[in-house]
Protein backbone atom coordinates (compact mmCIF):
# COMPACT_ATOMS: atom_id res chain seq x y z
CA UNK A 1 0.00 0.00 0.00
CA UNK A 2 1.57 3.21 -1.04
CA UNK A 3 -0.06 6.96 0.15
CA UNK A 4 0.46 10.40 -0.03
CA UNK A 5 0.92 11.84 3.30
CA UNK A 6 -2.56 13.77 2.61
CA UNK A 7 -3.98 10.76 2.36
CA UNK A 8 -2.58 9.12 5.54
CA UNK A 9 -4.00 12.49 7.28
CA UNK A 10 -7.74 12.00 5.76
CA UNK A 11 -7.46 8.28 7.56
CA UNK A 12 -6.57 9.44 10.54
CA UNK A 13 -8.91 11.91 10.48
CA UNK A 14 -12.08 9.54 9.81
CA UNK A 15 -11.09 7.02 12.07
CA UNK A 16 -10.51 9.74 15.48
CA UNK A 17 -13.91 11.60 14.40
CA UNK A 18 -15.78 8.01 14.45
CA UNK A 19 -14.01 6.82 17.84
CA UNK A 20 -15.35 10.38 19.07
CA UNK A 21 -12.27 12.96 18.48
CA UNK A 22 -13.44 16.45 17.58
CA UNK A 23 -12.95 17.83 14.82
CA UNK A 24 -9.90 20.54 15.33
CA UNK A 25 -8.04 17.26 17.36
CA UNK A 26 -8.79 14.66 14.64
CA UNK A 27 -7.09 17.18 11.95
CA UNK A 28 -4.12 18.48 14.06
CA UNK A 29 -3.36 14.80 14.93
CA UNK A 30 -4.12 13.69 11.69
CA UNK A 31 -1.28 16.18 10.55
CA UNK A 32 1.07 15.01 12.91
CA UNK A 33 0.76 11.46 12.46
CA UNK A 34 1.33 12.02 8.52
CA UNK A 35 4.23 14.36 9.05
CA UNK A 36 6.20 11.45 11.08
CA UNK A 37 5.46 9.36 8.43
CA UNK A 38 6.59 11.81 5.92
CA UNK A 39 9.98 12.25 7.56
CA UNK A 40 10.50 8.44 7.71
CA UNK A 41 9.66 8.27 11.44
CA UNK A 42 7.04 5.36 10.72
CA UNK A 43 6.90 4.16 14.16
CA UNK A 44 5.44 7.73 15.36
CA UNK A 45 3.32 7.65 12.09
CA UNK A 46 -0.02 6.19 11.13
CA UNK A 47 -0.43 3.05 13.07
CA UNK A 48 -0.96 5.06 15.83
CA UNK A 49 -4.44 5.95 14.96
CA UNK A 50 -5.32 2.48 15.84
CA UNK A 51 -3.79 3.28 19.18
CA UNK A 52 -5.51 6.42 19.80
CA UNK A 53 -8.71 4.74 18.68
CA UNK A 54 -8.80 2.38 21.34
CA UNK A 55 -7.59 4.93 24.28
CA UNK A 56 -11.05 7.63 22.80
CA UNK A 57 -12.76 4.37 23.30
CA UNK A 58 -11.28 3.19 26.98
CA UNK A 59 -11.21 7.05 28.12
CA UNK A 60 -7.47 7.25 28.31
CA UNK A 61 -7.65 10.14 26.02
CA UNK A 62 -10.31 12.40 26.67
CA UNK A 63 -12.11 14.12 23.76
CA UNK A 64 -12.04 17.67 24.19
CA UNK A 65 -9.53 18.33 27.11
CA UNK A 66 -7.24 21.51 27.46
CA UNK A 67 -4.03 21.48 28.73
CA UNK A 68 -4.66 23.02 32.29
CA UNK A 69 -2.41 25.77 33.99
CA UNK A 70 -1.45 24.30 37.32
CA UNK A 71 1.90 25.58 38.81
CA UNK A 72 4.37 28.10 37.80
CA UNK A 73 6.57 31.15 38.52
CA UNK A 74 8.55 33.49 36.28
CA UNK A 75 10.25 31.57 33.67
CA UNK A 76 8.97 27.98 34.71
CA UNK A 77 5.19 26.86 34.71
CA UNK A 78 3.88 23.23 34.49
CA UNK A 79 0.93 22.35 32.80
CA UNK A 80 -1.40 19.29 33.04
CA UNK A 81 -3.13 17.69 29.66
CA UNK A 82 -6.03 15.68 31.83
CA UNK A 83 -5.22 13.21 29.26
CA UNK A 84 -6.16 14.93 26.12
CA UNK A 85 -4.41 14.61 22.76
CA UNK A 86 -1.08 15.21 23.20
CA UNK A 87 -0.38 16.87 19.81
CA UNK A 88 -2.47 19.43 21.27
CA UNK A 89 -1.40 19.84 24.21
CA UNK A 90 2.08 19.72 23.39
CA UNK A 91 2.03 22.59 20.89
CA UNK A 92 0.58 24.74 23.46
CA UNK A 93 3.56 24.25 25.68
CA UNK A 94 6.00 24.41 23.24
CA UNK A 95 4.58 27.84 21.85
CA UNK A 96 4.35 29.11 25.85
CA UNK A 97 8.13 28.18 26.59
CA UNK A 98 9.16 29.88 23.29
CA UNK A 99 7.18 32.75 24.85
CA UNK A 100 8.58 32.85 28.24
CA UNK A 101 12.01 32.36 27.05
CA UNK A 102 11.81 35.00 24.31
CA UNK A 103 10.85 37.55 28.16
CA UNK A 104 13.07 35.67 30.24
CA UNK A 105 16.10 34.74 27.85
CA UNK A 106 15.41 30.84 29.26
CA UNK A 107 12.31 28.75 30.50
CA UNK A 108 11.74 25.61 31.63
CA UNK A 109 7.94 23.97 30.46
CA UNK A 110 6.93 20.60 32.10
CA UNK A 111 3.62 18.81 30.72
CA UNK A 112 1.64 16.04 32.74
CA UNK A 113 -0.89 13.54 31.61
CA UNK A 114 -0.55 13.77 28.27
CA UNK A 115 -1.81 10.86 26.77
CA UNK A 116 1.52 10.54 24.06
CA UNK A 117 3.39 13.48 22.89
CA UNK A 118 3.81 11.85 19.44
CA UNK A 119 6.92 12.73 17.45
CA UNK A 120 9.20 14.82 19.98
CA UNK A 121 11.50 16.22 17.02
CA UNK A 122 8.01 18.28 16.59
CA UNK A 123 8.22 19.83 19.12
CA UNK A 124 11.85 20.99 19.08
CA UNK A 125 11.42 21.90 15.24
CA UNK A 126 8.93 24.35 16.09
CA UNK A 127 10.92 26.05 18.68
CA UNK A 128 13.59 26.00 16.00
CA UNK A 129 11.40 27.32 13.50
CA UNK A 130 11.42 30.69 15.98
CA UNK A 131 15.48 30.71 16.67
CA UNK A 132 14.83 29.04 20.04
CA UNK A 133 16.89 26.10 21.35
CA UNK A 134 15.21 23.55 23.04
CA UNK A 135 15.75 20.35 24.99
CA UNK A 136 12.83 17.94 26.06
CA UNK A 137 12.65 14.76 28.13
CA UNK A 138 9.91 12.66 28.18
CA UNK A 139 8.66 9.82 30.21
CA UNK A 140 5.64 7.09 30.39
CA UNK A 141 4.91 6.02 33.80
CA UNK A 142 2.77 3.23 33.10
CA UNK A 143 4.67 1.81 30.26
CA UNK A 144 8.40 0.14 31.85
CA UNK A 145 9.77 -1.87 28.79
CA UNK A 146 12.85 -1.44 29.15
CA UNK A 147 15.53 -3.30 31.32
CA UNK A 148 18.22 -1.43 33.41
CA UNK A 149 21.52 -2.46 32.61
CA UNK A 150 22.66 -5.62 33.60
CA UNK A 151 19.10 -6.69 34.78
CA UNK A 152 16.18 -8.38 32.91
CA UNK A 153 13.21 -7.21 33.94
CA UNK A 154 11.30 -4.09 32.74
CA UNK A 155 11.40 -1.10 34.82
CA UNK A 156 11.65 1.87 32.77
CA UNK A 157 10.23 3.53 30.09
CA UNK A 158 11.48 4.29 26.56
CA UNK A 159 12.39 7.49 27.90
CA UNK A 160 13.23 9.94 24.72
CA UNK A 161 15.35 12.86 25.20
CA UNK A 162 15.04 15.51 22.20
CA UNK A 163 17.55 18.58 21.50
CA UNK A 164 17.01 21.41 19.12
CA UNK A 165 19.24 23.95 17.36
CA UNK A 166 18.65 26.39 14.97
CA UNK A 167 21.48 27.45 12.80
CA UNK A 168 20.32 30.10 10.18
CA UNK A 169 20.61 29.59 6.67
CA UNK A 170 20.30 25.42 6.91
CA UNK A 171 18.13 23.06 8.79
CA UNK A 172 18.06 23.12 12.70
CA UNK A 173 19.91 20.16 14.08
CA UNK A 174 17.53 17.55 15.37
CA UNK A 175 18.48 14.89 17.72
CA UNK A 176 15.46 12.97 18.29
CA UNK A 177 15.97 9.51 20.20
CA UNK A 178 14.91 7.23 23.00
CA UNK A 179 16.99 6.61 25.59
CA UNK A 180 16.33 2.75 24.83
CA UNK A 181 17.78 0.58 22.14
CA UNK A 182 15.14 1.55 19.82
CA UNK A 183 11.61 3.23 20.09
CA UNK A 184 8.82 0.93 20.63
CA UNK A 185 6.86 1.47 17.81
CA UNK A 186 9.54 0.26 15.54
CA UNK A 187 9.17 -3.44 17.18
CA UNK A 188 5.29 -2.28 16.58
CA UNK A 189 5.52 -2.15 12.68
CA UNK A 190 8.42 -4.95 12.77
CA UNK A 191 5.95 -7.05 14.14
CA UNK A 192 2.86 -6.15 11.79
CA UNK A 193 5.21 -6.44 8.95
CA UNK A 194 6.37 -10.14 10.19
CA UNK A 195 9.83 -8.81 9.68
CA UNK A 196 12.71 -9.49 12.52
CA UNK A 197 14.49 -7.29 13.99
CA UNK A 198 18.69 -6.91 14.70
CA UNK A 199 20.44 -8.13 18.06
CA UNK A 200 20.93 -5.63 20.76
CA UNK A 201 17.14 -4.26 20.77
CA UNK A 202 15.45 -6.89 23.39
CA UNK A 203 15.42 -9.69 25.67
CA UNK A 204 12.89 -12.64 25.61
CA UNK A 205 10.80 -13.27 28.92
CA UNK A 206 14.08 -15.45 29.81
CA UNK A 207 16.50 -12.61 29.59
CA UNK A 208 17.74 -13.77 26.06
CA UNK A 209 18.94 -11.74 22.95
CA UNK A 210 16.24 -12.19 20.21
CA UNK A 211 15.83 -10.95 16.65
CA UNK A 212 11.75 -11.46 17.27
CA UNK A 213 10.22 -8.52 17.83
CA UNK A 214 7.19 -10.26 19.42
CA UNK A 215 9.43 -11.52 21.96
CA UNK A 216 9.69 -8.01 23.47
CA UNK A 217 4.99 -8.43 23.68
CA UNK A 218 5.38 -12.27 25.34
CA UNK A 219 7.15 -10.56 28.73
CA UNK A 220 10.52 -9.58 27.25
CA UNK A 221 12.31 -6.05 27.77
CA UNK A 222 14.05 -4.08 25.36
CA UNK A 223 17.72 -3.11 26.38
CA UNK A 224 19.10 0.58 26.72
CA UNK A 225 21.02 2.81 24.29
CA UNK A 226 24.82 2.38 24.49
CA UNK A 227 24.68 0.29 27.82
CA UNK A 228 24.99 1.99 31.01
CA UNK A 229 25.01 5.15 29.10
CA UNK A 230 21.74 5.26 28.03
CA UNK A 231 20.74 3.40 31.45
CA UNK A 232 22.29 6.82 33.33
CA UNK A 233 20.32 9.25 30.71
CA UNK A 234 16.75 6.83 31.13
CA UNK A 235 17.01 7.61 34.85
CA UNK A 236 17.80 11.06 34.94
CA UNK A 237 14.74 11.78 32.09
CA UNK A 238 12.40 9.77 33.94
CA UNK A 239 13.10 12.00 37.35
CA UNK A 240 13.28 15.48 35.14
CA UNK A 241 9.75 14.53 33.49
CA UNK A 242 7.98 12.19 36.08
CA UNK A 243 8.94 13.73 38.88
CA UNK A 244 9.59 17.47 38.78
CA UNK A 245 6.57 17.60 36.94
CA UNK A 246 4.29 15.67 39.05
CA UNK A 247 2.96 13.13 36.47
CA UNK A 248 4.84 10.08 37.74
CA UNK A 249 8.25 8.07 37.45
CA UNK A 250 7.36 4.78 36.10
CA UNK A 251 5.79 2.52 38.28
CA UNK A 252 3.96 -1.32 38.77
CA UNK A 253 1.65 1.11 40.02
CA UNK A 254 0.69 3.05 37.44
CA UNK A 255 -2.16 1.93 34.99
CA UNK A 256 -2.95 4.98 33.01
CA UNK A 257 -1.02 4.88 29.83
CA UNK A 258 0.10 8.22 29.70
CA UNK A 259 3.41 10.70 28.86
CA UNK A 260 4.68 13.60 30.77
CA UNK A 261 7.30 15.98 29.03
CA UNK A 262 10.08 18.22 30.63
CA UNK A 263 11.34 21.11 28.12
CA UNK A 264 14.19 23.92 28.37
CA UNK A 265 13.73 26.66 25.61
CA UNK A 266 16.84 29.18 25.12
CA UNK A 267 16.17 32.17 23.25
CA UNK A 268 19.25 32.30 20.59
CA UNK A 269 19.47 35.56 20.77
CA UNK A 270 19.54 36.50 24.72
CA UNK A 271 22.67 36.70 25.07
CA UNK A 272 23.51 39.27 22.04
CA UNK A 273 25.80 37.21 20.43
CA UNK A 274 23.22 35.34 17.60
CA UNK A 275 25.01 36.49 14.40
CA UNK A 276 28.28 34.86 16.42
CA UNK A 277 26.77 32.05 17.66
CA UNK A 278 25.36 31.15 14.45
CA UNK A 279 28.57 31.22 12.08
CA UNK A 280 30.57 29.33 14.83
CA UNK A 281 27.48 26.48 13.93
CA UNK A 282 26.98 26.59 10.88
CA UNK A 283 31.34 26.56 10.29
CA UNK A 284 31.21 23.83 12.73
CA UNK A 285 28.03 21.43 11.49
CA UNK A 286 29.73 22.33 8.33
CA UNK A 287 33.29 20.82 8.72
CA UNK A 288 31.76 17.99 10.31
CA UNK A 289 29.67 16.88 7.18
CA UNK A 290 32.38 17.29 5.09
CA UNK A 291 34.68 14.59 7.11
CA UNK A 292 35.67 11.52 4.51
CA UNK A 293 32.79 8.60 4.87
CA UNK A 294 33.62 5.19 5.26
CA UNK A 295 31.49 4.79 1.77
CA UNK A 296 31.79 7.34 -0.63
CA UNK A 297 27.81 6.51 -1.39
CA UNK A 298 26.78 7.00 1.83
CA UNK A 299 28.11 10.58 2.93
CA UNK A 300 28.21 11.73 6.74
CA UNK A 301 25.25 13.65 7.86
CA UNK A 302 24.13 15.57 10.35
CA UNK A 303 21.29 14.70 12.57
CA UNK A 304 17.86 16.49 11.28
CA UNK A 305 19.13 15.35 7.36
CA UNK A 306 18.34 12.29 6.86
CA UNK A 307 14.44 13.37 8.39
CA UNK A 308 14.77 15.83 5.35
CA UNK A 309 16.02 13.80 2.78
CA UNK A 310 12.91 11.15 3.39
CA UNK A 311 10.47 13.93 3.00
CA UNK A 312 11.59 15.06 -0.05
CA UNK A 313 11.83 11.43 -1.32
CA UNK A 314 8.60 10.24 0.07
CA UNK A 315 6.50 13.85 -1.14
CA UNK A 316 7.85 12.61 -4.95
CA UNK A 317 6.91 9.11 -4.24
CA UNK A 318 4.62 8.58 -1.70
CA UNK A 319 4.72 6.36 1.53
CA UNK A 320 4.81 2.97 1.40
CA UNK A 321 2.46 1.59 4.18
CA UNK A 322 3.17 -2.40 5.30
CA UNK A 323 0.33 -4.70 4.65
CA UNK A 324 0.54 -5.85 8.48
CA UNK A 325 0.11 -1.96 9.58
CA UNK A 326 -2.77 -1.55 6.74
CA UNK A 327 -4.44 -4.47 7.92
CA UNK A 328 -4.15 -3.36 11.27
CA UNK A 329 -6.42 0.50 10.57
CA UNK A 330 -8.21 -1.04 8.58
CA UNK A 331 -9.74 -3.95 11.40
CA UNK A 332 -9.79 -0.51 13.43
CA UNK A 333 -11.66 1.44 11.32
CA UNK A 334 -14.40 -1.54 9.76
CA UNK A 335 -15.32 -1.64 14.35
CA UNK A 336 -15.89 2.11 14.00
CA UNK A 337 -18.29 1.22 11.03
CA UNK A 338 -15.79 2.82 8.04
CA UNK A 339 -15.37 0.15 5.39
CA UNK A 340 -11.72 0.07 3.37
CA UNK A 341 -12.75 1.80 0.36
CA UNK A 342 -14.01 4.85 2.48
CA UNK A 343 -10.88 5.34 4.27
CA UNK A 344 -8.00 7.09 1.77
Amino acid sequence: MKLTAEQIGRVVQRILSAAGATAAEAECVGLRLANANLVGHDSHGLIRVCQYADQLRDGTIRSGAKPEFVAGFGAVAIYDANLGFGQLAAEVTTRDGVARAREFGVSAVGLRNVSHVGRVGDWAELAAEQGVISFHFVNSPAKPGVSPFGGIERRMATNPICIGYPVAGRDPLIVDMTTSSVAEGKLRVASAAGKSIPEGWALDKDGKPTTNPNDYYEGGAMLTMGGHKGYGLSLAIDLLAGAFTGGKTVSPHETVNRNNMFSIFVDSSACGMQDQASEIASSYLSWVKNCAARDPSQPVLIPGEPEAQEKRRRLQLGIDVPDGVWRQVVATAEALGISEDKLA
